[in-house]
């Protein structure tokens, strides 16, 4: 159809921008021992991209579904115009902007309910079961089947109450604690989450932070700050780049650490390096 070179065309140009994060990562000496990524394609061929131009494609990369991206429900493979055409502006925005409101839900059957993804849904095993599913469709295939409670729609916050487990709870005690050097390959909604949790951004602000696509944010987990990557094109990245108003909780003054002290027998003074940290 007509759409085709369009989507042809995003598709390629998320492949670059994968790529080009590779190369940035690349540029200032980055190395990673361990990938978490999510069940979804784009973000594991993201992993992919970015860890051949680190000549690391032999790294592990552990899938999560917990860290997929959040479910619109049946507004999936909608897109904007056509959603406010249907339910109308002010709705589409109450959808968008709310942190607790979910969308309409998708049908048990639609290609959209994850549960029907047989493929994957045969590893999940952290999911409590749903007894009307698992109902249904026994007496549909005529034998016993354990169906799951998947998401058949999430609002920004129930999208949150499981990427941030899963970074507390198994990212954390199986790397960060290890001191393992960390790469994380997700989707806007599914990072949102951690960043609302390393970086402490209140909820009512959650919705005002925008991530650009294909860069990467570096995390200094001794520090407690993001910090962003020179390109080398002379540019502000903080110009270039649209984080939205709640940036200012996203990119606090980082903290000292006891490495940024200088200690001798009589008196003990603030490194250079620290100052400079400080004043970033």
């Amino acid at each position: 159809g007509s759409s085709q070179p369009v989507k042809r065309a995003r598709l390629l140009y998320g492949v670059e921008d994968a790529k080009n994060a590779g190369r940035l990562l690349r540029r200032h000496g980055f190395e990673f021992d361990v990938v978490y990524s999510s069940w979804l394609t784009r973000a594991i061929e993201t992993a992919w991209y970015v860890l051949d131009e680190l000549d690391m494609a032999w790294l592990p990369i552990v899938k999560s579904w917990r860290l997929n991206e959040r479910h619109y429900g049946a507004l999936t493979g909608k897109s904007k115009k056509m959603v406010g055409n249907i339910y109308g502006e002010a709705q589409l925005k109450k959808w968008r902007r709310g942190f607790a409101i979910r969308p309409p839900p998708a049908s048990s059957y639609s290609f959209s309910y994850p549960g029907n993804d047989y493929r994957r849904t045969k590893y999940v095993k952290d999911l409590r079961v749903s007894f009307s599913e698992t109902l249904n469709r026994s007496i549909e295939q005529r034998k016993f089947q354990i169906h799951r409670k998947f998401p058949k729609s999430e609002s920004l916050k129930d999208c949150m109450a499981r990427t941030i487990p899963f970074y507390t709870e198994k990212i954390v005690p199986e790397a960060v604690a290890k001191g393992k050097r960390v790469l994380i390959t997700s989707h806007e909604n599914a990072i949102r989450g951690i960043l609302m949790h390393l970086c402490e951004i209140p909820e009512e602000h959650m919705n005002e932070l925008h991530l650009p696509n294909g860069l990467p944010l570096i995390y200094n987990v001794k520090r407690k700050c993001i910090s962003l990557l020179d390109d080398g094109s002379g540019r502000d990245p903080m110009e270039v780049h649209d984080f939205g108003s709640a940036a200012q909780y996203l990119f606090r003054p980082c903290e000292l650490t006891d490495e940024d002290f200088i200690f001798d027998e009589d008196e003990s003074a603030v490194s250079s390096d620290a100052k400079e940290t400080v004043n970033a």
